[in-house]
């Protein structure tokens, strides 16, 4: 309710309104004068420090990246290298503290304008209904330990915490979840102060101008131009040469102390792992000193970048190809065997056939020329799509040639050949009988594959015939230690030392055996030990280096795919590996090589074999010394094996092929030496692109050319 005021009342008011008018404009005398004096002492009195002050910057470095170091093949043909790329990275000092969300908000929105990618591994998807990738459980839980959430977290908890963890509230599910993961992945990434922080990489130009357009509203952002890791005819010799990644949290307690960051990539497999540090190049350092404004007022490279130093390898890319779709090939006819072969007497197991390998080194040397392996990948699809690849059927990731672990069976027997011979068990005339069955022991009767036997047999009809008999007999009498001994010294059951590792496999001990078996090694143990079975498991690799060693008369030189080191553009030589002798065996004893290579030399020459009827011959060439073997692997599943040199009178080539669950990898053995001495593989072809057979029919010239005709 409102009351009326009285005559006197309204007086009073009146006077006290102009009471006030007049202090009011007294204080603003009072402080306009101040100002004044204030301003006049600015400008006047303190010019020059306020001037100072307006131009007050900061200053921040910034890690330049550089080159890595290239990969060509044996003719110089380039395989791993570098293209120069725009990458979108983004520096912690200039970046608005409180604003970070904005910020890359506002960057992703550019990216996803123009369809371009960045890095985030956050294992949830990007848009609503948020679920779990399809990755491994092990990786959802290492990312729930890292937003701070319980194991069994739900989707929605995970969401939830990151988007409180990062204070990201004002946004739509999907740009949320979008910052949120560029904001985890620069906690991976140890974004800081003096760790710059790579968002996107290879952008187009289309994409760094509508960058540059709006960069007052992008402070921290920028672009810069760095070398990108580029894998040329990524399908050839993937697992050798190897590929680059982003260095893990696990990688980084191992390389932080050589100067790695979180933000690096390293080598991850293959020779971009073995020489990662010949081949990573010293980081420059880029200063830039900007204003309040963000107006950069210096920009200059401070530490230069030194680029990393360049490899060539041993292998011809050519042949690796060459001996990788003969592979292939090959393999694929097996499986087709049932259409090819009209004849019952053929073995029908290679329909089964699963994978292989194949290892070619130089004798002479040690110098790997090819290593092939089957199911294999392509490096570019590895790296976009790593969990299909490790998930593809036969383990495509598993470089069998180094790394697959099989028994050699009768390709082991040129070994036990040449333990018995330089051990005076037998010599080269000295003969065992072979009734069918070893009666030697009471309790343990092996048979002979020929069940009537082969009757008397030296050492070059036995391996000629594969005998059986003949070596139960030399490896009952020889003893374990002594072919150990034999079979260390010439490769087998020892590390290799190749740069890119690979597995050791092993030689039947009694304390391997014992260890595996849990029981002491029998006599009949010992006898199949000799001729390639019982717990000896070797690599195709393994059995190339053996035949290598039995090639130069006991010489075992260590095996290496890296022929020289050069600087980055190849102008320079650091330095050329040399052949390295790591052991040698009965130098002094022609008597036990020549006649093991008599043994392997009848058995090139007796692989005649039909193809696709009676009508045509596979022929080996006459000059090639070589040993099969069907070696068990599990219940009734047989490999097919075979190890040798070629030419015999003067070996350049050592070899050996292991197809699993197979039959024919003799039939290989024509394709191998075709390729590296004619260059000239042919498989035949029809008119879909099928593979008829794994050879062309061969001319008569042709013929007696690797016939020595």
């Amino acid at each position: 309710m409102n009351l009326p005021k009285l005559p006197g009342e309204k007086k009073l008011e009146k006077l006290n309104f102009l009471f006030r008018f007049a202090v009011l404009i007294a204080v603003m005398i009072v402080f306009g004068f101040l100002g004044l004096t204030r301003l006049m002492k600015i400008q006047i009195v303190d010019g020059a420090y306020y001037a100072g002050l307006a131009e007050r910057s900061f200053t921040a470095t910034q890690s330049i990246q550089a080159a890595r170091g290239q990969i060509v093949d044996s003719e110089g043909r380039l395989l791993n290298t570098n293209n120069i790329v725009y990458k979108v990275i983004v520096q912690r000092a200039f970046l608005p503290i409180g604003g970070e969300n904005e910020v890359i908000r506002r960057t992703l929105l550019i990216l996803d304008e123009n369809n371009e990618t960045w890095l985030d591994s956050v294992p949830i998807t990007m848009t609503a209904p948020f679920s779990f990738l399809d990755v491994s459980e092990g990786e959802i839980e290492d990312f729930k330990r890292g937003i701070g959430v319980n194991i069994d977290a739900s989707v929605e908890n995970c969401i939830k915490a990151l988007f409180d963890n990062y204070e990201i509230t004002d946004y739509e599910p999907e740009t949320a979840r979008a910052v949120a993961g560029v904001r985890y992945e620069m906690k991976l990434r140890d974004f800081s102060q003096h760790n710059r922080f790579t968002l996107a990489e290879d952008i187009s130009f289309d994409t760094l101008v509508a960058l540059k357009e709006r960069s007052v509203s992008l402070p921290g952002v920028d672009i810069v131009e760095e070398p990108m890791r580029v894998y040329l005819d990524s399908g050839v010799m993937a697992h050798t040469r190897g590929s680059i990644g982003r260095i893990s949290a696990e990688e980084y307690t191992e390389y932080k102390e050589q100067g790695y960051s979180l933000n690096d990539t390293i080598g991850k497999t293959g020779i971009e792992l073995s020489m990662e540090s010949i081949l990573r190049g010293d980081n420059g350092i880029r200063t830039i000193e900007r204003n309040l404004q963000g107006v950069a007022l210096s920009d200059e490279i401070t530490v230069s970048t030194k680029p990393g130093n360049s490899i060539k390898l041993t292998i011809d890319s050519r042949f690796q190809q060459d001996l990788q779709t003969m592979l292939q090939n090959h393999i694929y006819w097996l499986r087709t065997l049932d259409q090819t072969y009209s004849d019952t007497r053929y073995n029908m197991r290679g329909i089964n056939s699963q994978g292989g390998a194949v290892a070619v080194i130089h004798v002479k040397t040690g110098r790997v020329l090819g290593l092939a392996s089957y199911p294999t990948y392509d490096i570019n699809d590895y790296i976009l799509n790593y969990e299909t690849v490790l998930n593809a059927e036969l383990t495509p990731l598993l470089n069998r040639a180094s790394s697959g672990l099989y028994r050699p069976g009768s390709s082991f027997k040129p070994v036990t050949s040449v333990a018995g011979l330089n051990n005076n068990i037998v010599n080269r005339n000295s003969t065992v009988p072979c009734g069918g069955t070893y009666t030697f022991f009471d309790d343990y009767q092996p048979h002979c594959h020929l069940r009537g036997g082969h009757g008397a047999m030296n050492v070059v009809n036995a391996l000629r015939v594969s005998c059986n008999i003949y070596y139960y007999d030399i490896g009952r009498r020889m003893g374990i230690d002594a072919l150990v001994e034999c079979t260390n010294a010439l490769g087998i059951g020892v590390n290799l030392g190749l740069e890119t590792g690979g597995l050791t496999g092993r030689m039947t001990t009694p304390e391997i055996y014992e260890q595996l078996m849990g029981h002491p090694l029998s006599d009949g143990d010992t006898i199949q030990a000799a001729i390639g079975q019982s717990e000896t498991l070797v690599t195709p690799l393994h059995l190339a280096v053996a035949a290598a060693t039995i090639a130069n008369h006991g010489v075992r030189y260590k095996p290496f795919l890296v022929d020289s080191v050069w600087n980055y553009d190849f102008t320079e030589l650091v330095y050329k590996t040399e052949p390295q002798v790591v052991s040698t065996y009965a130098a002094d004893r022609p008597d036990v090589w020549s006649a093991v290579h008599d043994g392997m030399v009848t058995v090139g020459d007796s692989l005649l074999w039909p193809v696709g009827g009676t009508s045509q011959l596979i022929y080996l060439p006459s000059k090639a010394a070589v040993k099969t073997g069907t070696p068990q692997a599990v219940n009734d599943t047989y490999n097919s094996v075979i190890m040798g040199y070629y030419p015999e009178d003067d070996p350049e080539i050592a070899f050996a092929v292991i197809i699993e669950n197979s039959e024919f990898s003799r039939n290989l053995v024509r394709n191998i030496i075709d390729s590296y001495f004619y260059d000239a593989y042919e498989p035949d072809i029809n008119e879909d692109g099928l593979v008829v057979s794994p050879w062309k029919q061969w001319d008569e010239e042709k013929r007696l050319r690797l016939l020595g005709g």
